[in-house]
C-alpha cells in the first residue's frame, strides 16, 4: 500500500480526499444509517488501517495533512455534548451512542496519525494549541462514556509523549479540571484525569504544593468510591516521585476535613489507611499517628450504636492494622488504650453480630498480646475494663436472642 507515503501523489490525494469526507458530522437520523455515513466509516477505518500498518520510518505527511487530520477531529468532537456526565451509564440515550459511533473511529484513527513513525510535532504545532487541549479535557471530563474516556485519556497521553511543546497545556488543563470536579461529575472522568495527572508526576512536572491542592479535595468527595484506587496510585506516586512527606499531609488533611456519607466512609477509611501504613515512612508517621488514633477512637464511640455494619468493619479494620504495627503495639501504650475505649463501645452497643464478631477478637488481641504475642498492648487498668466486657460474653447473648427470635 504505497499511498501512505507523501512521495506518491495519488496516494496523499486519497488521504486529504478521505479527511475531509470524513469531516463532517451527522446528526441523529430519522433512518438507520445513511449511506453518507456508511462511507465515512468506511474510509475512518481505512485512514486507521493505512496508519496502524504503517512500517516504514519515513513515512511522513505536510503540514497540510496534519492541518486536516486536525480539523477533522474539531468538526466531530469539539460540539455540543448531548448528554451531562451526570447521566447514568445505563440511562445514556439513542442521541448519545448515535455520536459515539461517530466518535469512535475518529479517535482511533487520531491516535493512529500521532503515534507513526514519521510523527512530527512541530507540524502539528500550528493546529494543537491550549485551546485545543483545554477542549479535549472538558470533553473527557463531562462524558459519561466510559469507553469515549479511555480514547480521550489515550490521546492526551499520546500528545503528551509525541509533543513535548504540549506538555504544559496538557498539565494545566488536568490540574484545572481537577480543581474544578464538582459534584454532578460522580460519573465522569475523574479516573482518567487522575491517570494522566499520575503520569505528570513521574514525569517529575508537579510539585508538591500543586499536587496537594488538586488531590487533598478528592479524598472528602462524596464519590470517592468511583475513582478511591487510582486516587491510591496517585497518592504513591507523589510520594515516590516527588516528595515522601505528602501522605502524613494528606492524613492530617483527611482528618482535619472528614465529610463523608455513610455509604463512602468504608472507601475513605481504605484510603487513609493505605495513606498511613503502606506511604508514611518511619519519619512521617510518628507525626500523624496521634491523631489517626484519636480520629478512629471517636468515631468508634460515637457510631458504636447507629454506624452501619460496613462503616463498623472499616474502622475496625483500621484498628486491626494499628495493632499488627509493631512500634504502635510496643511502644504507644496510650494509643492502644484510645482504641480499646472505642471498641468497647461497639462490642457493648453495636447490634450487628459480625461487628461485634470482629470487635470481640480485636479486644482479645489487645490483652493476650501484640505482634510479638508476649505481653498486654494496654496497661492494667484498661486491660481489666476489656476482661470485664469480654466476660459479659455478648456473642452469646446475641445468639440466645436470634434463637428465641425464630423459635
Amino acid at each position: 500500500m504505497a499511498y501512505y507515503y507523501v512521495d506518491d501523489v495519488e496516494g496523499f490525494q486519497a488521504v486529504t480526499h478521505m479527511l475531509r469526507v470524513c469531516s463532517e458530522y451527522f446528526s441523529v437520523p430519522t433512518v438507520v444509517d445513511g449511506e453518507e455515513l456508511k462511507e465515512k466509516l468506511k474510509m475512518l477505518n481505512e485512514l486507521y488501517v493505512i496508519w496502524t500498518e504503517d512500517k516504514l520510518d519515513d513515512s511522513s505527511y505536510p503540514s497540510g495533512v496534519y492541518k486536516l487530520v486536525c480539523e477533522m477531529f474539531s468538526k466531530n468532537v469539539f460540539r455540543r455534548s448531548p448528554l451531562f456526565s451526570y447521566i447514568l451509564e445505563d440511562e445514556i440515550n439513542a442521541e448519545l451512542m448515535w455520536e459515539f459511533k461517530q466518535l469512535s473511529p475518529v479517535y482511533k484513527v487520531f491516535t493512529a496519525f500521532v503515534n507513526l513513525k514519521g510523527f512530527d510535532g512541530e507540524k502539528l504545532a500550528p493546529y494543537v494549541d491550549e485551546t485545543f487541549i483545554s477542549a479535549l479535557t472538558r470533553r473527557l471530563q463531562d462524558s459519561c462514556v466510559e469507553a469515549e474516556r479511555e480514547g480521550l485519556k489515550q490521546i492526551l497521553s499520546d500528545l503528551f509523549e509525541k509533543a513535548l511543546y504540549l506538555r504544559e497545556y496538557v498539565l494545566l488543563g488536568i490540574i484545572n479540571s481537577l480543581i474544578n470536579y464538582g459534584p454532578m461529575s460522580i460519573n465522569g472522568g475523574v479516573n482518567e484525569l487522575l491517570e494522566v495527572f499520575q503520569i505528570l508526576m513521574c514525569h517529575k512536572m508537579v510539585g508538591s504544593p500543586t499536587i496537594f491542592k488538586v488531590l487533598s479535595p478528592l479524598v472528602k468527595r462524596n464519590g470517592l468510591c468511583h475513582y478511591a484506587v487510582r486516587l491510591q496510585k496517585c497518592f504513591e506516586a507523589a510520594a515516590r516521585y516527588v516528595d515522601a512527606r505528602l501522605p502524613a499531609r494528606f492524613v492530617d488533611d483527611a482528618i482535619g476535613n472528614w465529610q463523608a456519607s455513610a455509604a463512602d466512609v468504608p472507601s475513605l477509611c481504605r484510603t487513609l489507611a493505605a495513606l498511613y501504613f503502606d506511604m508514611c515512612g518511619p519519619e512521617s508517621r510518628p507525626l500523624v499517628r496521634g491523631r489517626l488514633v484519636g480520629h478512629v477512637a471517636d468515631k468508634l464511640r460515637q457510631l458504636a450504636a447507629d454506624a452501619s455494619a460496613a462503616v463498623c468493619l472499616a474502622y475496625a479494620e483500621i484498628c486491626g492494622r494499628l495493632l499488627d504495627d509493631e512500634v504502635a503495639g510496643r511502644e504507644h501504650v496510650a494509643d492502644m488504650e484510645r482504641v480499646a475505649e472505642g471498641l468497647i463501645a461497639v462490642h457493648t452497643k453495636h447490634r450487628d453480630y459480625g461487628c461485634v464478631e470482629r470487635v470481640d477478637r480485636l479486644l482479645r488481641r489487645l490483652i493476650d498480646g501484640g505482634a510479638d504475642g508476649r505481653r498486654s498492648m494496654v496497661g492494667d487498668a484498661c486491660r481489666l475494663s476489656v476482661v470485664e466486657a469480654l466476660a459479659g460474653d455478648r456473642l452469646r447473648t446475641m445468639d440466645e436472642r436470634l434463637i428465641d427470635k425464630e423459635f
